[in-house]
């Protein structure tokens, strides 16, 4: 069992998580870490030949990440 899994199981028995353990669990979501660290990549390749276009599409990746983590966490 993952961490997260486990964090998940002692929310859903009544222990409430704190402000930090929430961003990990959100940023541990198979998507959202994916996209996260394409997003980082593309990011400093586009700030590396300074290109807008690449550091615009990174940005909307993350921002993709975040919206797809925080609609799986309400579905859940």
């Amino acid at each position: 069992m993952s961490w997260a899994q486990h964090k998940i199981d002692q929310y859903r028995q009544g222990k409430p998580a704190t402000w930090l353990e929430q961003r990990m669990l959100e940023h541990a979501e198979p998507v959202h870490f994916v996209a996260a660290w394409i997003a980082a990549f593309g990011l400093i390749y586009g700030l590396w030949i300074h290109d807008w276009s690449w550091i615009i599409g990174s940005m909307l990746l993350a921002i993709f990440g975040h919206i797809y983590s925080w609609m799986w966490r309400r579905g859940k």
